[in-house]
């Protein structure tokens, strides 16, 4: 017998391109997409009949659950994207919007919480020939980077909120784009933590997540989301170290007469070379005070958790991206 040719993850392309606004999808030629690579796509349609307790007689027994009633669409996608030092340039435009550009090249790309607005995009997947879904206007809802090192290349997980997860078609609505290079990844090994400048030692693992606080509206006569609007940005710092001392254990200890933990600019610096690196600056983290537990016979750890805050004269988030990349508009 022969074997099947069912749709597999290493048959699957990923396209985006940005939309003119939350619900016209986009097209091409009139938009332009972007062939890139991803190591997890994993949509969560969430529109599943509801509970409908009307009373009343009329039903064979007043046990079984009554009839269903019906739901409004939502759904979310969750993408895992390689860290590579040109493709992550897409990613941090979906969460922040359009950095400010500098240089001849290299160029300095300079993204910045403090933007109002960001993009909303179309995706396309392809499954196989013949085959797509996808997501149309997807916004971003949290970006999150890893910190510690690791084995392989270092990967980020994005969230979106979609107005509408797309149902298997059968034409693309990409076109043919070209698929960008990879060639800059970011191995795990790479990557300094820093607080207020200086390396932090013995750092064992941890993560920086980004949010953004997403107010959505869906209006009459609609099942889908109509409106998004970008309300706020949270910041959350969670480190893992080595315990060796008070110094970091004591990063949420209150001063004294103080009520709040001095904030501290925590650094995530991944360079591959004075042309190619990011530069991750999350400024005014507070730490929660903390205790180093016991348990078992091995060394301790200190499980740090912070949160930042904007300051007087400075955004909260501020990523710095070289590259050879012109724009990213």
């Amino acid at each position: 017998m022969t074997t099947t040719n069912d749709p597999r993850g290493r048959l699957a392309e990923l396209y985006s391109a940005a939309q003119t606004n939350l619900i016209t999808p986009a097209v091409s030629p009139d938009q332009t997409f972007t062939r890139r690579h991803f190591y997890d796509w994993t949509p969560s349609p969430q529109q599943e009949p509801q509970d409908d307790d009307v009373l009343g007689g009329g039903y064979q027994n007043s046990i079984d659950a009554r009839p269903a009633a019906p739901d409004i669409e939502r759904g979310s996608v969750r993408v895992v994207w390689p860290l590579d030092i040109v493709q992550v340039g897409h990613v941090l435009t979906e969460f922040f919007g359009a950095p400010v550009t500098t240089g001849a090249g290299p160029y300095v790309h300079t993204f910045s919480s403090a933007t109002t607005q960001i993009p909303t995009q179309t995706f396309e997947r392809k499954l196989a020939s013949g085959q797509f879904d996808g997501a149309i206007g997807a916004v971003m809802r949290s970006l999150s980077f890893p910190i510690g090192s690791d084995r392989g290349y270092t990967r980020i997980n994005a969230d979106y909120v979609t107005r509408q997860l797309r149902d298997q078609y059968a034409s693309t609505v990409a076109g043919t784009p070209t698929a960008l290079g990879l060639t800059n990844r970011v191995p795990r090994t790479i990557g300094t933590v820093l607080a207020d400048g200086v390396t932090m030692g013995a750092v064992i693992s941890g993560d920086v997540t980004l949010t953004n606080v997403l107010g959505e509206d869906g209006y009459a006569g609609s099942p889908w989301i109509d409106d998004v609007q970008l309300e706020g940005r949270t910041a959350a710092v969670n480190i893992t170290a080595r315990f060796k001392g008070a110094a970091i254990r004591d990063m949420g200890k209150l001063a004294s007469g103080a009520y709040l933990p001095t904030p501290v600019n925590i650094d995530l610096s991944m360079p591959l070379s004075a042309s190619l690196d990011l530069f991750l600056s999350i400024r005014n983290v507070r730490f929660a005070k903390v205790g180093v537990a016991s348990a078992g016979p091995g060394r301790l750890d200190v499980q740090l958790r912070g949160r930042a805050e904007v300051g007087v004269g400075a955004a909260m988030i501020v990523a710095q991206l070289t590259n050879g990349v012109s724009s990213y508009a």
